[in-house]
């Protein structure tokens, strides 16, 4: 059943590393835009996120979190929490490597590059599924 998704929600997304190689050039679509697109109806976002699957993005925001978390026969990694709106709150999260979680305090701007690959909504928050390509 589709929700939808108050405009003051977090958008979360689930950002995983990949080996693939890097290309294709940066869109212009802004983590915004992807929220406010989902505030309509399923069938309306679905059709947006159609147009907008496989582009790639270059967004920046702020540490929320840095933090280890433990997979399937825990198996190690890092989670990255990114606030994206200056609400203080987590609107984007992805997996970088453990080494790396000391890089990042919370406050600190952080920029990625990803590629979006799909979207599932969780609890009335759209999760967007994206391809990491880089964070510093």
């Amino acid at each position: 059943m589709w929700h939808k998704v108050p405009a003051a929600a977090g958008l979360a997304a689930a950002l995983m590393l990949s080996a693939c190689g890097d290309g294709g050039e940066v869109s212009n679509l802004t983590f915004d835009d992807v929220r406010r697109a989902a505030v309509g109806d399923e069938a309306g976002f679905r059709q947006y996120f159609d147009g907008v699957k496989g582009q790639r993005v270059a967004w920046q925001g702020k540490v929320v979190e840095a933090r280890r978390e433990f997979g399937d026969d825990y198996a190690e990694s890092g989670l990255l929490l990114v606030d994206m709106d200056g609400a203080g709150a987590e609107d984007v999260s992805f997996a970088i490597p453990p080494s790396k979680l000391a890089d990042f305090q919370p406050g600190q701007d952080v920029r990625f590059t990803a590629f979006l690959r799909e979207y599932e909504l969780r609890k009335g928050t759209l999760l967007l599924k994206m391809e990491m390509k880089a964070v510093e």
